[in-house]
């Protein structure tokens, strides 16, 4: 199992594949790495799980982080 981390912008409808991970903490960590990069710090995070996606909430009332469940190839 792998872990893949996708961004969407529901308002757009934009949706961003940022990468494939081996474990659910690379995936998270590359979420916050991001935001290093680019200097941008969140007013607060949460994260809850619905089967096999994590949702990142991360102040933004219509853009959300995913981390989904992956099948290796």
């Amino acid at each position: 199992m792998k872990y893949q981390v996708s961004w969407e912008n529901k308002l757009t409808n934009e949706i961003n594949i940022h990468g494939t991970f081996e474990t659910l903490q690379d995936a998270l960590q590359s979420i916050y790495d991001w935001w290093d990069k680019n200097e941008f710090t969140p007013r607060y995070v949460r994260h809850w799980n619905t089967g096999n996606r994590a949702t990142i909430d991360y102040g933004s009332h219509h853009m959300f982080y995913y981390i989904s469940e992956v099948e290796e190839e």
